[in-house]
Order: structure tokens, then C-alpha cells, then sequence
């Protein structure tokens, strides 16, 4: 609540910091981070199907689990109104 424009700030010090940086360092930090989001582009053309495939075994690690007690639950609760019922 009391950080709703925070993001605005930090936007205003980083203007203020590279207004008061030196020609040579800002085109030194204007290079770096051109290189950095070409090296970022290059890692997000490389998504092969291993990497989808990957995530995909990872999400079913995490869910399976939950989906076991579900459907255990669901059995046990069918059990026992099935046993009631015959008697």
C-alpha cells in the first residue's frame, strides 16, 4: 500500500543515474545491456522441443502428486458407500 509508485521512482533515480553519467561509461552500460538482451534473444531462439518436454515432466512432478490423493480419496469414498449400500 505505501509502495504503490515505487516502480515510478526507481524509474526516475535510474533516469537521474545515467543523466549523470560520463559519455564513455554510458555508452559502455548502453553496449553492455545491447549485448546482454542479444545474448537473452539467443537463449530464447534455442527452445528445442527437449526444453518443452522438459517443463512438461517437471509440471507433471509437481501436480501427480495432488491428483493421487484426489482420485485415492475418490475411490475410498465410492468404497465406502458401495460397502454400506450392500449391506
Amino acid at each position: 500500500m505505501f509502495f504503490l509508485s515505487k516502480d515510478q521512482v526507481d524509474r526516475d533515480v535510474e533516469n537521474l543515474r545515467r543523466q549523470t553519467l560520463s559519455p564513455e561509461k554510458l555508452n559502455a552500460e548502453l553496449k553492455a545491456q545491447a549485448k546482454e538482451k542479444k545474448r537473452m534473444q539467443e537463449n530464447v531462439e534455442d527452445f528445442t522441443w527437449k526444453d518443452v518436454l522438459a517443463m512438461t515432466i517437471a509440471i507433471i512432478q509437481v501436480i501427480l502428486p495432488y491428483f493421487m490423493v484426489m482420485i485415492s480419496v475418490m475411490v475410498l469414498v465410492f468404497l465406502y458407500f458401495y460397502f454400506m449400500g450392500t449391506r
